[in-house]
């Protein structure tokens, strides 16, 4: 089997000394003893092969010829939710692409046919219906219906906006788009949707370690997108935006147009005045940064060069390598838009961020492992609660819906009570007094 994609970030592995520091919040950040765990999986089954640093262990010992890809490699391979954390938390002290080595370890074992059973019917899924949960309940166009929007490319408009997969399955999550709908109307946005013909983004194909299913959806929505002639796709979802931003420039190309998060393209309404925010919102909120969203949507960056070796151990790039550190992912809009609505009291997790704990929505874990996406979750519920929060705001239908999945399917029973979990598209519909 073809390792190439392997091979060429050896070095990569070859770096890892197996600090831990994939496992836990880097000390100077931080702020709280009983939250520290930064890795959902290591901190779930306390064991090393779990954590990103196993995973370079393993990825070279299958280079070097010490193991063979077997069921046992892969379940510890995909029992992780593909956060992206331990690729930020390495690049606090050293440049290596921990992130990358895991993902294409999942290509290569999905190549094996050694993907989780439960992950092949997803990816049928995918292939057939272009949303990971199958036939949907919905077409995707559904949640748009009597909002007379304009339906692209037989319209034209200026705006697109990306509703997600979500919807189609999730009424609640279709409300939420409704709303931002009807908000960029308010303001006056020129606005358009794709409706029943809407690509699915294709990100639980990425998730899942099926690089030939990711590049053709990625390269699919993309040829659609152009067609629309739009200046500005603002995508509903943090997941999709991830995908958009940073995965689809990696993997087929990236949209040709300006592609913002919805929290991005509010907080520019509300900036230039298009968007008022007058009616206030009486509640102790926290916020939960999405991986995609947050330190996994900083844009991609592509390099073409060698890497040298030197006094015959240290290795560097020529030209230099950019390095991805999580830093540049949309942090701020939400925070600025919480902050802007009258009545809120806002409190900050202790994990924040780059350094965000995941809520076990991602990496296909909960279709394949349920208990690990259970257990990440109530662990941030926890948090939430910690900081004084009573509701819980998120920006990503993936964050939204499983948090509210957790606790209505007895997930929660150690916690005290349920939150309210909301994504912040919601608050911002309730502040612009469009609720009647």
């Amino acid at each position: 089997m073809d390792l190439i994609r392997l091979k060429s970030l050896k070095t990569d592995m070859e770096k890892c000394f197996r600090c831990s520091l994939c496992k836990m919040i880097p000390l100077p950040v931080v702020r709280h003893p009983e939250f520290t765990d930064a890795c959902p999986a290591s901190r779930l089954f306390h064991f090393h092969g779990y954590s990103g640093s196993g995973k370079q262990i393993m990825a070279l010992s299958l280079l070097d010829g010490r193991i063979e890809p077997d069921e046992a490699l892969a379940r510890a391979v995909f029992t992780c939710t593909a956060c992206g954390y331990c690729d930020v938390a390495c690049k606090f002290i050293m440049d290596a692409e921990r992130h990358r080595v895991n993902m294409v370890l999942r290509e290569h074992l999905v190549d094996r046919g050694l993907s989780p059973p439960a992950h092949k019917k997803v990816r049928e899924n995918l292939r057939t219906y272009g949303n990971p949960k199958g036939r949907p309940e919905r077409t995707a166009g559904a949640w748009a219906e009597g909002l007379g929007l304009k339906v692209l490319p037989e319209r034209k408009a200026e705006v697109l906006l990306f509703a997600g997969c979500v919807p189609s399955n999730d009424p609640q999550s279709a409300e939420v788009v409704r709303k931002l709908a009807r908000l960029l109307l308010h303001a006056g946005v020129d606005l358009g949707i794709l409706g029943d013909a809407e690509p699915g983004c294709g990100l639980p194909a990425y998730w899942m370690g099926d690089r030939d299913l990711f590049t053709k959806m990625a390269s699919d929505a993309v040829s659609i997108f152009s067609k629309t002639n739009v200046r500005t796709i603002v995508a509903a979802s943090g997941s999709c935006l991830g995908a958009f931003r940073s995965k689809y420039p990696e993997y087929a190309r990236a949209p040709d147009v300006e592609v913002l998060h919805a929290t991005e393209f509010l907080l520019r309404l509300i900036s230039e005045g298009r968007l008022s925010l007058p009616r206030p919102v009486r509640a102790r909120v926290t916020y939960q940064d999405p991986c995609y969203l947050g330190r996994q949507s900083e844009p991609y960056a592509k390099w073409e060069g060698v890497e040298r070796t030197a006094l015959g151990v240290m290795t560097y790039t020529d030209p230099p390598k950019p390095v991805s550190r999580g830093v540049k992912g949309v942090y701020e809009p939400p925070r600025q838009i919480l902050r802007a609505i009258p009545g809120i009291e806002f409190n900050e997790m202790y994990r924040i961020r780059e350094y965000s704990f995941c809520c076990g929505a991602g990496g296909g874990v909960p279709a394949a492992y349920p208990e690990l996406a259970r257990s990440a979750a109530q662990h941030r519920l926890t948090e939430a609660r910690a900081v004084g929060g009573e509701l819980l705001v998120t920006a990503c239908a993936y964050c939204e819906a499983h948090f509210r999945r957790v606790q209505e399917d007895g997930g929660s029973q150690k916690q005290p009570e349920k939150m309210k979990v909301v994504d912040i598209i919601e608050l911002v519909y309730e502040a612009a007094g469009l609720d009647g």
